[in-house]
């Protein structure tokens, strides 16, 4: 079948095992850390002001409050269930903790390249959450799950329509479709015929393919499809068109666009058939050559007399896919067979067999045995479309929201836009091609015009905006100056207020940069534990022999006999790697003196 061309193409827990490499998972803040915010709030309140930042304890220089203690406590652990003896324990794996990232931090290790460029692209991908407008996202959402319960089956004309091309072009080809609508609703032909006259969607009539086999044409009907399947403009209005109606001009990146929907169904995840083909050229045109037919009689008649239906299509059908399969068709998803197909399928009861019908290779007898319905797990739905929806271009509708609401946030003002639009639009009217970055930057009164933008505390320059441009030199100015501008100087905008954003997230929002430096120290500590202790114990083979030589009376059989060291390696390897990190942490101890507010730590368990 020919498609057309627009398809759409942790949180960890530091403490839990600081002994074994830890898993780099994505994160995010979700329900589980807000209640858990919220259980630390309760008992935060039950301290005074001053308990809350009294430093707990120290590690050299560096000092941890209480609250950042409980803070961290509570995130895998009950304060209100836990024992002094759990507490102790805990703050001993913290105070570990911190003497390992400062011994860290003092080795410089997040300054090395690997290190920055994995912490880079962990922050773009936490980010994401807060670099849209959440209201939209949600409505993006609800939306999407609402249209994942039905696919739509309908046709389309296109006619192309650049989309930076001027109002002009744009009003000539809006109205040159709408002519098209009318004469399908004035019943001067039908919406196929019209499909195959105007339509600039290629698949939509008949063309000589490779070594000159025709391909059919499918005369605009796009069959079933799902939401994501296609672009977003053209999915909204479909899933917005009432059956058997035609919708208005629908704008997308490669046109304009009118909707014929055929039909809605629940959505079916997988079709299984069988099915008996016999050939028929006729068979496109909507008759049937005598030969077809006295074989379709024939069929008929044997399935009336009750003889097995894959039986016979082991015997008659010509659809070599399935014929060494007694007519058994491979399950498929509704979106890859022609509409027409696929409607007769789903027309079927359960192991029902329908009658004869045509499509543009011959002539089909079809039996069904199953209708594959999809299985909705609400969490499971929600991440997948959520995904989805980040993937797709309608995720640039809450960006764009976004940062309107931060303009507004910011106050937003670009007063000096019009004069510099004014100065390039004098210099480049004449031009083919976009100059160079160096020859804007030379224009007369380019240096003496007032900054184009500001906002917070940034300040955008005319400068700024010809740098940009730069990007886009000798491209061909076949659009009028003041679109090709404008197109871009929004762009540019969009791109220095998301940017000023995401540098401010860690300033702007605690919990990022708590989310932020936990991945930053958890990275340092996985650097450092296999720096002084894994790989350490990997590579000494002279240490670890002579650790055993030490420790085999550890390593006895039932006899009391020490097990050689090649069968109790793995044992004896973890031991060596405790003794390493002990050894490393008492040296941290004396390198960076801990001192602990005892009187303080005690008060925590007075609840």
């Amino acid at each position: 079948m020919r498609r057309h061309f627009f398809i759409n193409l942790p949180h960890f827990n530091f403490f839990s095992d600081i002994c074994t490499p830890f898993s780099k998972i994505k994160t995010s803040i979700n329900m589980k850390k807000l209640l858990l915010s919220a259980c630390l709030l309760v008992f935060l309140s039950v301290l005074s002001a001053q308990n809350r930042n009294e430093v707990l304890f120290s590690v050299g220089e560096d000092k941890v409050t209480t609250s950042e203690f409980i803070s961290t406590f509570t995130k895998n652990n009950s304060l209100s269930n836990a024992t002094e003896s759990e507490l102790r324990d805990y703050l001993d794996l913290f105070i570990n903790f911190k003497l390992k990232v400062r011994d860290g931090l003092d080795a410089k290790i997040d300054t090395l390249p690997p290190f920055k460029r994995e912490l880079a692209s962990y922050k773009s991908q936490s980010a994401q959450s807060y670099l849209v407008d959440k209201e939209v996202t949600d409505k993006l959402l609800q939306e999407a799950i609402e249209r994942s319960k039905e696919m739509v089956r309908a046709s389309h004309i296109l006619l192309m329509c650049a989309p930076d091309a001027s109002p002009k072009d744009s009003l000539a080809v809006f109205n040159k479709i709408m002519d098209i609508r009318k004469k399908i609703l004035a019943n001067e032909l039908t919406f196929s015929e019209a499909a195959v006259l105007y339509s600039e969607d290629h698949s939509a009539r008949d063309e000589e393919g490779q070594k000159g086999r025709k391909q059919f044409g499918n005369k605009g009907d796009l069959g079933y499809f799902l939401a994501f399947d296609l672009i977003y403009p053209f999915e909204s209005a479909a899933y917005n068109t009432p059956v058997g109606t035609i919708s208005m001009p629908v704008r997308s990146r490669f046109g304009y666009h009118i909707i014929w929907v055929q039909d809605r169904q629940p959505v079916v995840s997988k079709i299984d058939i069988a099915q008996i083909l016999l050939l028929d050229s006729a068979a496109q045109f909507g008759r049937i050559s005598p030969a077809v037919k006295d074989k379709l009689e024939l069929i008929e008649n044997a399935i009336k007399e009750g003889t097995d239906f894959e039986e016979l299509a082991a015997q008659y059908t010509e659809d070599p896919a399935s014929k060494k399969n007694n007519g058994n068709v491979d399950p498929f998803q509704p979106n890859r067979r022609p509409g027409d197909f696929v409607k007769v399928c789903l027309s079927l009861e359960k192991n029902q067999i329908s009658e004869p019908f045509s499509s543009i290779v011959g002539w089909h007898i079809v039996k069904l045995h199953n209708l594959e319905m999809p299985e909705f797990k609400p969490e499971e739905q929600k991440y997948t479309l959520t995904t989805k929806i980040q993937r797709d271009t309608r995720s640039n509708l809450s960006v764009e929201a976004f940062i309107e609401k931060l303009k507004k946030e910011y106050r937003f003002s670009d007063k000096g836009k019009d004069a510099m639009f004014k100065l390039l639009m004098k210099n480049l009217s004449d031009k083919k091609t976009l100059p160079t970055e160096t020859e804007l930057l030379a224009l007369q009164g380019v240096s003496k015009l007032k900054p184009v933008a500001t906002y917070a505390n940034q300040t955008i320059t005319s400068q700024d905006f010809i740098k940009y441009l730069g990007r886009f030199f000798d491209v061909d100015l076949k659009q009028p100056v003041n679109t090709f501008l404008d197109l871009h100087y929004q762009n540019f905008i969009k791109e220095n207020i998301i940017t000023y954003e995401f540098e401010n997230l860690e300033n702007k929002y605690p919990e990022f940069k708590e989310l932020m430096n936990e991945y930053k120290y958890g990275m340092i500590l996985f650097e450092m534990n296999n720096e002084r202790v894994w790989s350490e114990a990997l590579k000494d083979t002279v240490g670890l022999e002579n650790y055993y030589e030490e420790m085999k009376s550890n390593y006895l059989d039932d006899k009391g006999v020490p097990k050689p060291l090649a069968e109790v390696r793995p044992i004896v390897l973890t031991d060596f790697q405790n003794k390493l990190e002990n050894d490393w942490l008492n040296l941290l101890r004396k390198k960076y003196p801990v001192w602990i507010n005892e009187e303080l730590f005690k008060s925590l368990l007075k609840k």
